[in-house]
């Protein structure tokens, strides 16, 4: 699979704003350690910290052109809270 870069890439968007493409983005959130990356899709909110209030930061790092466009939309499943990782051993155990 090839992946194209977002044309979107320089900007970062918070919890709360609407997602505009579909693809993988960085998560920086100074309260909590949360997974580095999401996959999030076109349309959708960007998710808060499952723990906290405090606003989660993220940037585009790759794109999913076309993913939107496929017709079995029910192997979508929308990401609305981000977990919070306790220690090393769930980041391995994610990945």
């Amino acid at each position: 699979m090839r992946f194209f870069p977002l044309r979107i890439h320089l900007k970062t968007f918070t919890t709360g704003d609407l997602v505009r493409a579909s693809g993988i983005y960085s998560v920086t959130h100074a309260a909590h350690r949360l997974l580095p990356e999401a996959a999030l899709f076109r349309g959708e909110v960007f998710p808060k910290c499952a723990r906290c209030c405090e606003a989660v930061t993220f940037q585009a790092i790759r794109e999913f052109p076309g993913f939107d466009l496929g017709e079995n939309i029910t192997l979508r499943i929308p990401l609305y809270e981000l977990p919070v990782l306790e220690n090393e051993t769930e980041i391995s155990s994610v990945a």
